[in-house]
Protein backbone atom coordinates (compact mmCIF):
# COMPACT_ATOMS: atom_id res chain seq x y z
CA UNK A 1 0.00 0.00 0.00
CA UNK A 2 1.28 3.44 -0.92
CA UNK A 3 1.72 5.81 1.99
CA UNK A 4 2.10 9.56 1.58
CA UNK A 5 4.67 10.65 4.11
CA UNK A 6 5.62 14.23 4.86
CA UNK A 7 9.16 14.62 6.22
CA UNK A 8 8.86 15.11 9.97
CA UNK A 9 10.58 18.12 11.58
CA UNK A 10 14.15 17.53 12.63
CA UNK A 11 14.10 16.07 16.14
CA UNK A 12 17.73 17.03 16.74
CA UNK A 13 16.78 20.64 16.07
CA UNK A 14 13.88 20.47 18.52
CA UNK A 15 16.19 19.05 21.21
CA UNK A 16 18.73 21.82 20.51
CA UNK A 17 16.06 24.52 20.81
CA UNK A 18 14.66 23.05 24.05
CA UNK A 19 18.16 22.98 25.58
CA UNK A 20 18.59 26.60 24.46
CA UNK A 21 15.33 27.57 26.18
CA UNK A 22 16.34 25.89 29.46
CA UNK A 23 19.83 27.45 29.44
CA UNK A 24 18.44 30.91 28.57
CA UNK A 25 15.85 30.64 31.34
CA UNK A 26 18.42 29.61 33.95
CA UNK A 27 20.81 32.41 32.94
CA UNK A 28 17.94 34.93 33.14
CA UNK A 29 17.08 33.66 36.63
CA UNK A 30 20.72 34.09 37.63
CA UNK A 31 20.88 37.63 36.14
CA UNK A 32 17.59 38.65 37.77
CA UNK A 33 18.11 37.09 41.20
CA UNK A 34 21.86 36.44 41.39
CA UNK A 35 21.34 32.77 42.18
CA UNK A 36 19.73 29.61 40.84
CA UNK A 37 18.76 28.48 44.33
CA UNK A 38 16.04 30.07 46.36
CA UNK A 39 12.31 30.53 46.80
CA UNK A 40 12.04 32.47 43.54
CA UNK A 41 12.77 29.24 41.54
CA UNK A 42 12.18 25.79 42.99
CA UNK A 43 8.54 24.80 42.54
CA UNK A 44 7.03 28.29 42.51
CA UNK A 45 5.80 30.45 39.61
CA UNK A 46 9.03 30.62 37.59
CA UNK A 47 9.51 26.86 37.69
CA UNK A 48 5.97 26.53 36.37
CA UNK A 49 6.70 29.17 33.73
CA UNK A 50 9.63 27.14 32.36
CA UNK A 51 7.44 24.04 32.00
CA UNK A 52 4.78 26.12 30.21
CA UNK A 53 7.34 27.70 27.85
CA UNK A 54 8.88 24.33 26.88
CA UNK A 55 5.41 22.80 26.37
CA UNK A 56 4.28 25.73 24.22
CA UNK A 57 7.49 25.60 22.21
CA UNK A 58 6.85 21.94 21.33
CA UNK A 59 3.34 22.89 20.15
CA UNK A 60 4.76 25.78 18.09
CA UNK A 61 7.44 23.45 16.74
CA UNK A 62 4.89 21.10 15.21
CA UNK A 63 2.44 23.77 14.03
CA UNK A 64 4.82 26.38 12.60
CA UNK A 65 7.34 24.93 10.14
CA UNK A 66 10.67 26.75 10.14
CA UNK A 67 12.66 23.53 9.94
CA UNK A 68 12.23 22.05 6.45
CA UNK A 69 14.86 24.38 4.91
CA UNK A 70 17.14 24.38 7.96
CA UNK A 71 20.30 23.30 6.13
CA UNK A 72 19.74 25.62 3.16
CA UNK A 73 19.35 28.82 5.20
CA UNK A 74 22.24 31.28 5.43
CA UNK A 75 23.30 33.18 8.56
CA UNK A 76 20.81 36.05 8.14
CA UNK A 77 17.94 33.76 7.14
CA UNK A 78 18.58 31.61 10.20
CA UNK A 79 18.52 34.65 12.49
CA UNK A 80 15.18 35.71 10.99
CA UNK A 81 13.80 32.18 11.49
CA UNK A 82 14.92 32.16 15.16
CA UNK A 83 13.38 35.58 15.79
CA UNK A 84 10.08 34.45 14.22
CA UNK A 85 9.89 31.40 16.46
CA UNK A 86 10.65 33.42 19.59
CA UNK A 87 8.13 36.16 18.71
CA UNK A 88 5.48 33.52 18.11
CA UNK A 89 6.41 31.84 21.39
CA UNK A 90 6.25 35.18 23.25
CA UNK A 91 2.80 35.96 21.84
CA UNK A 92 1.61 32.45 22.69
CA UNK A 93 2.77 32.50 26.32
CA UNK A 94 1.40 36.03 26.81
CA UNK A 95 -1.99 34.79 25.60
CA UNK A 96 -1.87 31.74 27.85
CA UNK A 97 -0.93 33.80 30.93
CA UNK A 98 -3.73 36.25 30.14
CA UNK A 99 -6.28 33.45 29.87
CA UNK A 100 -5.03 31.95 33.15
CA UNK A 101 -5.00 35.42 34.72
CA UNK A 102 -1.42 34.86 35.87
CA UNK A 103 0.22 37.77 34.04
CA UNK A 104 0.65 39.86 37.19
CA UNK A 105 2.74 37.11 38.79
CA UNK A 106 5.62 37.55 36.34
CA UNK A 107 8.11 40.30 35.58
CA UNK A 108 7.86 41.73 32.04
CA UNK A 109 11.55 42.68 32.22
CA UNK A 110 12.34 39.05 33.06
CA UNK A 111 10.58 37.73 29.96
CA UNK A 112 12.06 40.43 27.72
CA UNK A 113 15.55 39.47 28.93
CA UNK A 114 14.75 35.78 28.51
CA UNK A 115 13.57 36.04 24.89
CA UNK A 116 16.47 38.29 23.83
CA UNK A 117 18.93 35.87 25.42
CA UNK A 118 17.13 32.87 23.92
CA UNK A 119 17.37 34.34 20.41
CA UNK A 120 21.14 34.68 20.79
CA UNK A 121 21.73 31.25 22.37
CA UNK A 122 19.38 29.40 20.00
CA UNK A 123 20.97 31.04 16.96
CA UNK A 124 24.50 30.06 18.06
CA UNK A 125 23.39 26.52 18.98
CA UNK A 126 21.73 26.03 15.58
CA UNK A 127 24.87 27.08 13.73
CA UNK A 128 26.92 24.58 15.73
CA UNK A 129 24.28 21.90 15.05
CA UNK A 130 24.63 22.44 11.30
CA UNK A 131 28.40 22.03 11.52
CA UNK A 132 28.08 18.94 13.73
CA UNK A 133 25.58 17.15 11.50
CA UNK A 134 27.07 18.11 8.13
CA UNK A 135 30.77 17.84 8.99
CA UNK A 136 30.78 15.07 11.60
CA UNK A 137 27.65 12.90 11.49
CA UNK A 138 27.38 12.77 7.71
CA UNK A 139 30.89 11.33 7.41
CA UNK A 140 30.51 8.91 10.31
CA UNK A 141 29.56 5.24 10.08
CA UNK A 142 26.13 6.09 11.49
CA UNK A 143 24.91 8.05 8.46
CA UNK A 144 23.11 6.22 5.65
CA UNK A 145 25.48 5.06 2.91
CA UNK A 146 23.87 5.61 -0.51
CA UNK A 147 24.75 4.34 -3.99
CA UNK A 148 23.42 6.28 -6.98
CA UNK A 149 22.24 4.32 -10.00
CA UNK A 150 22.07 6.64 -13.02
CA UNK A 151 23.46 7.48 -16.47
CA UNK A 152 26.71 9.27 -17.30
CA UNK A 153 24.88 12.39 -18.53
CA UNK A 154 22.71 12.65 -15.41
CA UNK A 155 25.36 11.91 -12.77
CA UNK A 156 27.04 15.31 -12.38
CA UNK A 157 23.76 17.25 -12.36
CA UNK A 158 22.28 14.82 -9.84
CA UNK A 159 25.27 15.00 -7.46
CA UNK A 160 25.32 18.80 -7.49
CA UNK A 161 21.62 19.01 -6.76
CA UNK A 162 21.90 16.54 -3.90
CA UNK A 163 24.78 18.55 -2.40
CA UNK A 164 22.85 21.79 -2.73
CA UNK A 165 20.23 20.33 -0.38
CA UNK A 166 22.89 19.89 2.36
CA UNK A 167 21.26 16.71 3.60
CA UNK A 168 23.11 15.40 6.68
CA UNK A 169 21.39 12.00 6.96
CA UNK A 170 23.11 10.23 4.08
CA UNK A 171 26.43 10.07 2.28
CA UNK A 172 26.88 9.11 -1.38
CA UNK A 173 29.62 6.46 -1.32
CA UNK A 174 29.81 5.46 -4.99
CA UNK A 175 28.12 5.54 -8.40
CA UNK A 176 26.77 2.86 -10.71
CA UNK A 177 26.66 4.10 -14.31
CA UNK A 178 24.31 2.15 -16.55
CA UNK A 179 25.20 3.36 -20.04
CA UNK A 180 29.02 3.60 -19.99
CA UNK A 181 32.03 1.54 -18.94
CA UNK A 182 33.91 4.04 -16.77
CA UNK A 183 34.56 1.98 -13.63
CA UNK A 184 37.41 3.50 -11.63
CA UNK A 185 36.80 7.06 -12.81
CA UNK A 186 35.33 9.81 -10.64
CA UNK A 187 32.39 12.10 -11.37
CA UNK A 188 32.30 15.26 -9.28
CA UNK A 189 34.52 13.56 -6.69
CA UNK A 190 32.49 10.32 -6.38
CA UNK A 191 33.99 7.08 -7.69
CA UNK A 192 32.22 4.93 -10.28
CA UNK A 193 32.50 1.39 -8.90
CA UNK A 194 29.96 -0.54 -10.97
CA UNK A 195 28.02 -0.81 -14.20
CA UNK A 196 24.94 -2.82 -15.20
CA UNK A 197 26.94 -6.05 -15.39
CA UNK A 198 28.39 -6.03 -11.86
CA UNK A 199 26.17 -3.68 -9.81
CA UNK A 200 24.70 -6.46 -7.64
CA UNK A 201 28.05 -8.07 -6.89
CA UNK A 202 29.61 -4.72 -5.88
CA UNK A 203 26.56 -3.75 -3.78
CA UNK A 204 26.77 -7.08 -1.98
CA UNK A 205 30.35 -6.37 -0.87
CA UNK A 206 30.02 -2.65 -0.01
CA UNK A 207 28.70 -1.00 3.15
CA UNK A 208 25.38 0.09 1.66
CA UNK A 209 22.07 1.20 3.19
CA UNK A 210 20.25 2.56 0.17
CA UNK A 211 20.16 2.86 -3.61
CA UNK A 212 18.94 6.03 -5.29
CA UNK A 213 17.74 5.29 -8.85
CA UNK A 214 17.57 8.28 -11.16
CA UNK A 215 17.37 7.40 -14.85
CA UNK A 216 15.76 9.12 -17.86
CA UNK A 217 12.83 7.49 -19.64
CA UNK A 218 14.82 7.22 -22.89
CA UNK A 219 17.78 5.29 -21.45
CA UNK A 220 19.30 3.10 -24.19
CA UNK A 221 19.92 0.17 -21.80
CA UNK A 222 17.14 -2.40 -21.50
CA UNK A 223 16.24 -2.49 -17.78
CA UNK A 224 13.65 -4.29 -15.71
CA UNK A 225 13.04 -1.82 -12.87
CA UNK A 226 10.97 -4.23 -10.85
CA UNK A 227 13.73 -6.84 -11.03
CA UNK A 228 16.34 -4.27 -9.96
CA UNK A 229 14.24 -3.16 -6.98
CA UNK A 230 13.52 -6.73 -5.91
CA UNK A 231 17.21 -7.71 -6.19
CA UNK A 232 18.33 -4.85 -3.92
CA UNK A 233 15.45 -5.49 -1.52
CA UNK A 234 16.59 -9.09 -1.22
CA UNK A 235 19.90 -7.74 0.13
CA UNK A 236 17.99 -5.64 2.68
CA UNK A 237 18.93 -2.41 0.86
CA UNK A 238 16.32 0.38 0.71
CA UNK A 239 15.56 1.63 -2.81
CA UNK A 240 14.58 5.23 -3.67
CA UNK A 241 13.17 5.65 -7.18
CA UNK A 242 12.94 9.20 -8.56
CA UNK A 243 10.92 8.35 -11.67
CA UNK A 244 7.41 7.08 -12.40
CA UNK A 245 6.92 3.59 -10.91
CA UNK A 246 5.14 2.22 -13.98
CA UNK A 247 2.65 0.37 -11.81
CA UNK A 248 5.23 -1.74 -9.97
CA UNK A 249 3.44 -4.23 -7.71
CA UNK A 250 5.83 -4.07 -4.75
CA UNK A 251 4.79 -3.76 -1.11
CA UNK A 252 6.31 -1.54 1.61
CA UNK A 253 6.72 1.69 -0.34
CA UNK A 254 6.30 5.34 0.63
CA UNK A 255 6.41 8.63 -1.25
CA UNK A 256 8.84 11.22 0.13
CA UNK A 257 11.36 13.90 -0.83
CA UNK A 258 15.06 13.14 -1.09
CA UNK A 259 17.68 15.69 -2.04
CA UNK A 260 15.17 17.87 -3.89
CA UNK A 261 13.73 14.91 -5.84
CA UNK A 262 10.37 13.24 -5.26
CA UNK A 263 11.04 9.54 -4.84
CA UNK A 264 9.21 6.32 -4.13
CA UNK A 265 11.00 4.33 -1.43
CA UNK A 266 10.93 0.52 -1.53
CA UNK A 267 12.03 -1.64 1.37
CA UNK A 268 11.34 -5.10 2.76
CA UNK A 269 10.93 -3.48 6.16
CA UNK A 270 10.30 0.17 7.09
CA UNK A 271 11.34 0.64 10.73
CA UNK A 272 9.55 2.98 13.13
CA UNK A 273 11.90 5.90 13.81
CA UNK A 274 10.71 6.42 17.38
CA UNK A 275 11.29 2.79 18.32
CA UNK A 276 14.74 2.83 16.72
CA UNK A 277 15.68 5.88 18.83
CA UNK A 278 14.42 4.06 21.94
CA UNK A 279 16.48 1.00 20.93
CA UNK A 280 19.62 3.17 20.77
CA UNK A 281 18.88 4.76 24.16
CA UNK A 282 18.58 1.31 25.74
CA UNK A 283 21.82 0.30 23.99
CA UNK A 284 23.63 3.28 25.51
CA UNK A 285 22.33 2.53 29.01
CA UNK A 286 22.99 -1.21 28.72
CA UNK A 287 26.34 -0.63 27.04
CA UNK A 288 27.53 1.64 29.85
CA UNK A 289 26.45 -0.81 32.58
CA UNK A 290 27.99 -3.71 30.64
CA UNK A 291 31.30 -1.87 30.27
CA UNK A 292 31.46 -1.30 34.02
CA UNK A 293 30.85 -5.01 34.65
CA UNK A 294 33.49 -5.90 32.03
CA UNK A 295 36.12 -3.83 33.84
CA UNK A 296 35.33 -5.68 37.08
CA UNK A 297 35.48 -9.08 35.35
CA UNK A 298 38.91 -8.21 33.93
CA UNK A 299 40.36 -8.30 37.44
CA UNK A 300 39.70 -12.06 37.60
CA UNK A 301 39.64 -13.17 33.95
CA UNK A 302 42.76 -11.37 32.67
CA UNK A 303 45.29 -13.14 34.96
CA UNK A 304 43.70 -16.54 34.27
CA UNK A 305 43.95 -16.05 30.50
CA UNK A 306 47.59 -14.91 30.63
CA UNK A 307 48.73 -17.70 32.98
CA UNK A 308 47.36 -20.49 30.79
CA UNK A 309 48.15 -18.91 27.40
CA UNK A 310 50.50 -15.90 27.43
CA UNK A 311 49.36 -13.19 25.05
CA UNK A 312 46.67 -10.53 24.69
CA UNK A 313 43.70 -10.55 27.05
CA UNK A 314 41.29 -9.57 24.30
CA UNK A 315 40.54 -11.24 21.00
CA UNK A 316 39.95 -8.72 18.22
CA UNK A 317 38.61 -9.46 14.76
CA UNK A 318 37.08 -7.55 11.85
CA UNK A 319 33.40 -8.40 11.52
CA UNK A 320 30.65 -7.26 9.17
CA UNK A 321 27.91 -5.13 10.70
CA UNK A 322 24.85 -3.26 9.50
CA UNK A 323 24.52 -3.35 5.72
CA UNK A 324 28.16 -4.32 5.20
CA UNK A 325 29.95 -1.91 7.57
CA UNK A 326 33.28 -3.24 8.82
CA UNK A 327 34.06 -2.97 12.51
CA UNK A 328 36.40 -4.60 14.99
CA UNK A 329 34.69 -6.84 17.54
CA UNK A 330 36.18 -7.52 21.00
CA UNK A 331 35.96 -10.58 23.23
CA UNK A 332 37.96 -12.05 26.09
CA UNK A 333 40.42 -14.39 24.38
CA UNK A 334 39.29 -18.00 24.77
CA UNK A 335 41.69 -19.70 22.32
CA UNK A 336 45.39 -20.28 21.94
CA UNK A 337 47.37 -17.68 20.00
CA UNK A 338 47.63 -19.79 16.82
CA UNK A 339 43.87 -20.45 16.63
CA UNK A 340 43.37 -18.92 13.17
CA UNK A 341 46.22 -20.98 11.71
CA UNK A 342 44.88 -24.17 13.30
CA UNK A 343 41.38 -23.45 11.95
CA UNK A 344 42.50 -24.27 8.40
CA UNK A 345 43.40 -27.79 9.54
CA UNK A 346 40.01 -28.27 11.22
CA UNK A 347 37.68 -27.10 8.43
CA UNK A 348 36.90 -30.71 7.48
CA UNK A 349 35.48 -31.23 11.00
CA UNK A 350 33.04 -28.31 10.76
CA UNK A 351 29.65 -29.28 12.23
CA UNK A 352 27.79 -26.48 10.44
CA UNK A 353 26.38 -26.78 6.94
CA UNK A 354 27.09 -23.55 5.10
CA UNK A 355 28.95 -20.31 5.77
CA UNK A 356 29.80 -20.73 9.47
CA UNK A 357 32.34 -22.74 11.47
CA UNK A 358 31.42 -24.53 14.68
CA UNK A 359 33.04 -27.56 16.28
CA UNK A 360 32.36 -29.45 19.51
CA UNK A 361 35.44 -29.90 21.72
CA UNK A 362 37.44 -27.46 19.60
CA UNK A 363 41.14 -28.15 20.47
CA UNK A 364 41.97 -24.46 19.95
CA UNK A 365 39.95 -23.47 23.05
CA UNK A 366 41.86 -23.17 26.35
CA UNK A 367 40.55 -24.44 29.68
CA UNK A 368 39.84 -20.89 30.82
CA UNK A 369 38.30 -20.22 27.42
CA UNK A 370 36.01 -23.23 27.76
CA UNK A 371 34.72 -21.87 31.10
CA UNK A 372 34.15 -18.28 29.95
CA UNK A 373 32.43 -19.54 26.78
CA UNK A 374 30.03 -21.79 28.67
CA UNK A 375 29.19 -18.91 31.00
CA UNK A 376 29.18 -16.38 28.09
CA UNK A 377 31.69 -14.23 29.99
CA UNK A 378 33.84 -14.00 26.86
CA UNK A 379 31.12 -11.84 25.23
CA UNK A 380 31.27 -8.99 27.77
CA UNK A 381 33.87 -6.81 25.96
CA UNK A 382 31.30 -6.46 23.17
CA UNK A 383 29.53 -3.94 25.39
CA UNK A 384 32.25 -1.52 24.26
CA UNK A 385 31.11 -2.20 20.68
CA UNK A 386 27.54 -1.42 21.77
CA UNK A 387 28.55 1.84 23.44
CA UNK A 388 30.52 2.84 20.35
CA UNK A 389 27.53 2.13 18.09
CA UNK A 390 28.94 -0.75 16.03
CA UNK A 391 26.62 -3.25 17.70
CA UNK A 392 23.34 -3.39 19.60
CA UNK A 393 22.33 -5.34 22.70
CA UNK A 394 19.96 -7.36 20.50
CA UNK A 395 20.52 -8.04 16.83
CA UNK A 396 21.90 -10.60 14.39
CA UNK A 397 25.20 -12.48 14.47
CA UNK A 398 28.02 -10.49 12.78
CA UNK A 399 29.81 -12.68 10.19
CA UNK A 400 33.54 -12.69 9.59
CA UNK A 401 34.91 -11.23 6.36
CA UNK A 402 35.71 -14.75 5.12
CA UNK A 403 32.06 -15.74 5.60
CA UNK A 404 30.71 -12.49 4.17
CA UNK A 405 32.54 -12.70 0.83
CA UNK A 406 30.79 -16.04 0.21
CA UNK A 407 27.31 -14.60 0.79
CA UNK A 408 24.64 -14.72 -1.85
CA UNK A 409 22.57 -11.54 -2.31
CA UNK A 410 19.70 -12.88 -0.20
CA UNK A 411 22.08 -13.53 2.72
CA UNK A 412 23.05 -9.85 3.02
CA UNK A 413 19.52 -8.93 4.12
CA UNK A 414 20.28 -10.50 7.51
CA UNK A 415 22.58 -7.49 8.07
CA UNK A 416 19.76 -4.91 7.75
CA UNK A 417 19.93 -4.19 11.50
CA UNK A 418 23.00 -3.82 13.69
CA UNK A 419 24.70 -6.96 14.90
CA UNK A 420 23.81 -7.88 18.47
CA UNK A 421 25.47 -9.39 21.53
CA UNK A 422 22.39 -11.59 21.69
CA UNK A 423 19.55 -12.30 19.30
CA UNK A 424 16.79 -14.65 18.25
CA UNK A 425 19.31 -17.27 17.11
CA UNK A 426 21.13 -17.22 20.44
CA UNK A 427 17.94 -17.87 22.46
CA UNK A 428 16.49 -20.47 20.05
CA UNK A 429 18.73 -23.42 20.85
CA UNK A 430 21.82 -22.29 18.94
CA UNK A 431 23.85 -25.32 20.05
CA UNK A 432 21.39 -27.54 18.20
CA UNK A 433 21.47 -25.53 14.96
CA UNK A 434 23.78 -27.09 12.39
CA UNK A 435 22.65 -25.38 9.19
CA UNK A 436 23.59 -21.82 8.25
CA UNK A 437 20.28 -21.41 6.42
CA UNK A 438 18.48 -21.93 9.75
CA UNK A 439 20.54 -19.07 11.20
CA UNK A 440 19.56 -16.89 8.24
CA UNK A 441 15.91 -17.84 8.68
CA UNK A 442 15.93 -16.86 12.35
CA UNK A 443 17.76 -13.58 11.66
CA UNK A 444 15.28 -12.63 8.91
CA UNK A 445 12.40 -13.57 11.18
CA UNK A 446 13.84 -11.18 13.77
CA UNK A 447 14.25 -8.37 11.21
CA UNK A 448 10.83 -8.80 9.58
CA UNK A 449 9.00 -8.87 12.92
CA UNK A 450 11.23 -6.50 14.88
CA UNK A 451 9.79 -4.32 17.60
CA UNK A 452 11.12 -2.82 20.81
CA UNK A 453 9.02 -5.30 22.82
CA UNK A 454 10.64 -8.16 20.90
CA UNK A 455 14.08 -6.91 21.98
CA UNK A 456 12.96 -6.82 25.61
CA UNK A 457 11.69 -10.41 25.39
CA UNK A 458 14.96 -11.62 23.86
CA UNK A 459 17.00 -9.86 26.57
CA UNK A 460 15.03 -11.64 29.31
CA UNK A 461 15.34 -14.98 27.48
CA UNK A 462 19.10 -14.39 27.18
CA UNK A 463 19.40 -14.05 30.96
CA UNK A 464 17.71 -17.45 31.32
CA UNK A 465 19.97 -19.03 28.70
CA UNK A 466 23.11 -17.75 30.46
CA UNK A 467 21.94 -18.71 33.96
CA UNK A 468 21.10 -22.28 32.89
CA UNK A 469 24.48 -22.67 31.15
CA UNK A 470 23.11 -22.90 27.62
CA UNK A 471 25.67 -20.47 26.24
CA UNK A 472 27.91 -20.93 23.22
CA UNK A 473 30.47 -23.61 23.00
Amino acid sequence: MDLMKKDSPNKYLMLTDVCGIVISFLITIWIRYGSLIGDHFGMDVYGTALVIIVSLYIVVYYLYDTYSKFFKRGFLEEMIAVIKVNVLLAVTITTVLFILQEGASYSRIFFLCFFLLNILITYIARQYLKVLLLAVYKKSTSSAKIMILTTVNQAKKLLRRLRSENNWEYQVVYLTILDADIIGEKIDGIEVKADVSCMYEIAKREALDGVFIHIPSDIPVDLDLEEIIMEFQEMGVTVDLSINTFGLQINEKIVREMGGYHVVTFSTKLFNEGQMVLKRIIDLIGGFIGCMITLLLMIFIAPAIMIESPGPIFFSQVRIGRNGRRFRIYKFRSMYMDAEIQKQKLLSLNEMNGLMFKMKDDPRVTKVGNFIRKTSLDEFPQFFNVLKGDMSLVGTRPPTEAEFIQYESRHKRRLTLKAGITGLWQVSGRNNITDFEDVVRLDLDYIDNWSFIMDVKILFKTIGVVLFRKGSR
